[in-house]
Formats: C-alpha cells, structure tokens, sequence
C-alpha cells in the first residue's frame, strides 16, 4: 500500500514538473527540437494585430515572406503594395533572455545596420511561430509556406 501511494505521488509530482516546462506564454510545453530548428522556417503572416486591429489582408502584411535560417541569417521579401515592386531584406537573427526574446537586425546593401527589431516569442512550435513586439503595439501570428505553392 505505501509503495501504491509512493508512486501515486511520483507520477503527480513528473506531471506538475512537466506541465510548468514551458517557456512561451502560448507553448509547446515540451519539445524535442531546439529552438533554432523550430524557428529556421520560411514564414507567412497568417494573423497581424496593429494595437489590437487586425491588419493580415494589408497589402503590407498580406505578401511577406519571411526566411529564418538555422546559420542566424534571415531575409524577408517585402512587396510594395503600390507599385508591386518586391524588396528582399537581409539581417541575421539572435535568441537571447533565456531564448525568450527574439532580436531581428536588418542591413542594408552595404551591410550596415538598418534596424533592430526585438520581440516576445509567444509561440514556437514547428508550424507556429508568434511574435509581440517589446512594446506590445503588434502581434505577429506566422505559418510556414511551401516555396513551389505560394
């Protein structure tokens, strides 16, 4: 009977442990992929909030494509939406705050810093990806894309 209760408690005590694991506000709880292998993905924008107003079918938003590679680089293909002119934007990515936060830093064509964007991962699993920028005014939801159907 002691040894019964024993391992009752055992098994509650691996499923407390277990279900606090997670990082991100919005999961995975556990997952067997780093990191960096689960944000390396070509991204969509399935769902963009600008101060709480959805905004995905901006014509902004709406065609980005967003290549996160496992080396640190990172590249997004932005399409001006007035004169349908594509922009390919080039930068390397970093994990940092106890790989909470996301630092994204944007060159120009002479490799000089443009930018750096930061942001609260919210989500990291390998089909979802969601992004709050540090001052909370925009909400990222990502989805990945297949290249030969979008």
């Amino acid at each position: 009977m002691k040894r019964n209760i024993l391992a009752i408690l055992g098994v509650c005590l691996i499923a407390v442990v277990l279900s606090s694991c997670s990082k991100y506000e919005q999961g995975p709880g556990m997952s067997f992929r780093s990191k960096t292998k689960r944000l390396a993905n070509s991204w969509r924008i399935q769902s963009v909030t600008v101060n709480g107003v959805e905004r995905a079918n901006d014509p902004f938003f709406a065609k980005q494509k967003h290549y996160i590679y496992e080396s640190g680089s990172y590249n997004v293909t932005i399409i001006d939406p007035l004169t349908l002119v594509a922009e390919n934007v080039n930068g390397t990515w970093e994990l940092y705050d106890d790989d909470k936060k996301l630092a994204v830093t944007r060159t120009n064509v002479n490799g000089v810093t443009d930018s750096v964007d930061e942001y609260h991962i919210l989500k990291l699993k390998e089909k979802d990806l969601w992004l709050r920028t540090i001052d909370n005014t925009i909400e990222y939801h990502f989805t990945p894309f297949d290249e030969p159907g979008e």
